[in-house]
């Protein structure tokens, strides 16, 4: 599981890897995890208690989905080294 941290609009989102999933957990302030698909770009969000979207997700969904993206993909970059690199041993 890869912990790590990503600032959106002045906050820092922590966010940790789902082994054996491919999902990103995203842990927002003051509400419940939710999860992000990289393959999808589709979250899984359990509702807050009023039932509504977090106004993190609703008003900065682009620049979220964007940055989960980017750690994805940085963290697929260093699996692949590390197998290459076993490979050749």
């Amino acid at each position: 599981m890869a912990n790590a941290t990503i600032q959106l609009q002045n906050q820092s989102i922590n966010i940790q890897t789902v082994p054996g999933s491919g999902l990103i957990r995203v842990i927002l302030p003051e509400t419940d995890n939710c999860f992000y698909n990289p393959a999808s770009g589709l979250f899984s969000a359990a509702p807050i208690a009023d039932g509504t979207t977090p106004d993190l997700i609703t008003h900065h969904l682009p620049e979220l989905k964007q940055k989960l993206n980017e750690f994805d993909a940085n963290r697929r970059a260093e699996i692949a080294r590390y197998n290459q690199f076993s490979a050749a041993l």
